[in-house]
């Protein structure tokens, strides 16, 4: 209707400079249009004045822009100058929810618009009105912008944990993981050369996380005077340099040392006050000392007594012969123990073949895009603000690493690479996020809460899947999304029934909206749906 309505108003302009002869047929293809218009009906979008065109053809809109983006739910300015001072009114489909305001009548102003979220297509008609009666009219170039699909949109946390040995740091391969999409990376300070592995990171733009020490064992858990010496000379060598996250001082601790390790933490601080301490805890631990019995007071003891920043941990749940059973359970207890901290938690996926403690057997599943999808999604749907890859380079203990250690790499970087960036598709729904819920659909394990009408929100009826799934609802920036993760390595059906239209996010990031009714989908194998309904 808009449309015809501009092509009317551009016959109208026309008419002025035609011939007799040409008028006439204008003015009978204005007849003609003018008929259509009215056999459509009226949509209640408000019809265009008619337009005279003025003497000298100088009055007109000029735009400081070309075009203007806006995001669904948000405002955009848009500057208008006039060769006069005019009236000026814009005309927007209020059925829709789109709002525009104008700041003055002069010859220059700006007009504001506020989009309704979801934000659909809408031509805006704005039209002056001269002192003398002459009027031009245009339709403002407003552009429903997708914020995720540039490159502005945010990237989750995803860090190379054990990195590169002397022998095969350098920016050809630290370039490498940048292109895989980690942003950061373990530096063990220990070798000679971490300062330029540090220097090799900035400048393929990734973090460092500075490693002083794997284990209980390491040298500067003993407070003597000559190792603080020896601390102090390593934090600045450091602690200037940009690319600088912060200090990993332990792997994997017994509660009994949560002593030592504040007191370490402590003097960290004291030597560097502006990057974060880093502990890595166990999982499922109900290690002795302290009265600790459960996993939950475990993981409490280092989330209140320690100054961390995040709450991390590791477990390699995806074996052989399944799914390890208390993953799901680990993951609840590190981000509960997170939200009522207030601190974010940092989870893991394995990125090599890892044997287990036999040394020869490998019970643990080799590496593939959809073992490495499972763990980062199932991972985000608890949460998790980032995810860490163990690890980037072959050790004792592990094969199939992306990296071996004679220098080649294999198939598990290109898994690794692959699984990232679709992750980094949509960060954008995890980054930053609050989890309001998690519940799990189909099979449910004895650590999990099952999928209840009652959790679903009003513009969802009803989620089904054929197997099991991690159905999560997550918050970030006003927008309520449920995230249905797949939790096997296999294609599963999904339903849902929707009493109100809700958008489909795509692996790419893309969103499609789906209106009221039944729709089935298919779960990838180790990926996830998500939807944003409201």
């Amino acid at each position: 209707m808009r449309r015809l309505s501009i092509i009317l108003a551009a016959l109208m302009l026309a008419l002025s400079a035609c011939s007799e002869k040409d008028k006439l047929q204008l003015e009978q293809m204005q007849e003609e249009l003018a008929n259509l218009e009215k056999s459509v009906g009226d949509l209640s979008v408000p019809s265009i004045p008619d337009v005279t065109v003025p003497p000298e053809g100088d009055f007109f809109f000029t735009f400081d822009q070309e075009r203007y983006g806006v995001d669904a739910g948000s405002q955009v300015a848009v500057n208008y100058t006039l060769p006069e001072a005019a009236q000026v009114q814009v005309e927007v489909n209020a059925k829709q929810g789109w709002k525009a305001e104008v700041s003055s009548n002069s010859s220059t102003g700006t007009i504001t618009i506020t989009a309704p979220d979801p934000a659909s297509s809408c031509d805006m008609v704005v039209t002056a009105t001269a002192s003398d009666g002459r009027q031009t009219a245009t339709i403002l170039p407003i552009m429903v912008r997708n914020p995720y699909s540039d490159a502005t949109r945010p990237s989750i946390t995803a860090m190379g944990y054990y990195s590169f040995k002397p022998w095969n740091a350098n920016l050809e391969n630290y370039q490498k993981l940048a292109d895989a999409g980690l942003n950061i990376v373990t530096i063990e300070t220990d070798e000679e050369d971490y300062l330029e592995q540090m220097e090799m990171a900035r400048k393929v733009g990734i973090k460092v996380l500075a490693v002083i020490g794997w284990a209980t064992d390491s040298w500067y858990h003993n407070m003597s005077e000559e190792n603080l010496t020896r601390l102090k000379k390593l934090v600045d060598s450091m602690k200037d340099r940009p690319e600088l996250y912060g200090y990993h001082i332990c792997d994997e601790p017994n509660v009994s040392m949560i002593y030592q390790l504040m007191a370490i933490e402590d003097k960290m601080t004291e030597l560097d006050p502006n990057h974060p301490i880093y502990v890595n805890l166990l999982a499922n631990a109900t290690p002795a000392g302290m009265g600790i019995s459960t996993y939950g007071e475990y993981v409490e003891v280092f989330a209140s007594m320690m100054h961390l920043k995040q709450l991390s941990f590791d477990i390699y749940p995806i074996h052989t012969n399944g799914i390890q059973s208390d993953w799901h359970y680990c993951l609840e207890t590190v981000s509960s123990a997170a939200r009522r901290h207030g601190k974010p938690f940092w989870a893991f996926a394995a990125s090599c073949w890892i044997n287990l403690e036999t040394g020869t057997t490998y019970k643990r599943a080799r590496p593939s895009v959809e073992n490495l999808l499972l763990q980062s999604y199932t991972n985000l749907a608890y949460g998790a603000q980032a995810v860490q890859y163990f690890t980037i380079q072959d050790y004792s203990g592990t094969n199939f690493a992306p990296i071996m250690r004679d220098g080649t790499w294999t198939e598990a970087y290109d898994y690794l690479k692959e699984a990232v960036l679709q992750m980094q598709k949509r960060a954008f729904i995890f980054k930053g996020s609050y989890v309001k819920k998690i519940c799990q659909g189909g099979v449910v394990s004895m650590y999990d809460q099952a999928l209840a009408p009652s959790d679903l929100p009003e513009e969802i009826e009803k989620i089904e899947v054929a197997a099991s799934a991690t159905v999560s609802f997550v918050q970030n920036e006003g927008n309520e999304y449920v995230v249905v993760a797949n939790n096997y390595c296999l294609q599963q059906s999904m339903g849902i029934h929707l009493n109100k239209p809700v958008y489909m996010i795509d692996p790419e990031g893309q969103f499609h909206m789906y209106g009221p009714g039944s729709w089935a989908f298919d779960i990838p194998s180790g990926g996830m749906m998500a939807f944003k309904y409201r």
